[in-house]
Formats: C-alpha cells, structure tokens, sequence
C-alpha cells in the first residue's frame, strides 16, 4: 500500500505542475468511487477499501499542494539577464503611448 501511496503522492506533484485542480479533483472522484466500486463488488473488506481510497486521495493532494510550493518557489526567484535584456528589446518596438 506504501508504494501506491508513493505512486499517488508523485502524481499528484505531476497534476499540480501540468494541470489545474479541477483535474486532481476529478482524480479524487474517480477514486473514491473505485473504492466503493471494489467494497460493493467484494474485492476488498469495506475497512480497506476505505483506507486505501482515502490515503490515495490525501496522498494526491498533499502532491498537489507541493507542486504549488515549487511553482511559488520558482515564481520568487531573481530574474536572470536575459530576460531583462529581451525586455528592453521589447520596449524599442512598442508603439508612442499618446
């Protein structure tokens, strides 16, 4: 179980950095109803299939929300001189503001 909670956690950090969360709600859906598919269904105890559809779904918005950390880590860093430079080189094509 600690692996596909792994494996959730880094799909969850992949969701986050490519996707909006309508996306990683929408996953969340898609395993809860799982989880009650397999409890009604009698592939797993209703206890398990509980537990493992809740930690899935905690460990993907715990990856969402780091992939947010890294996005606002990234955003807070100094810009470089290139693209200041390109900045300038933009400003000469900009048309006279009247």
């Amino acid at each position: 179980m600690s692996i596909v909670v792994s494996l959730s956690l880094l799909s969850g950090i992949v969701l986050g950095l490519r996707f909006n969360v309508r996306s990683v709600f929408a996953l969340c859906l898609v395993v809860m109803v799982g989880g009650i598919g397999a409890a009604l269904g009698g592939f797993a105890a209703v206890g398990d299939a509980a537990l493992f559809a809740v930690s899935v779904t905690v460990a993907l918005q715990v990856g969402y929300f780091v992939s947010m950390v890294i996005g606002a880590m990234h955003l807070a860093e100094t810009p470089n001189e290139t693209t200041t430079a390109r900045n300038e080189a933009r400003e000469g094509f900009e048309m006279p503001r009247m």
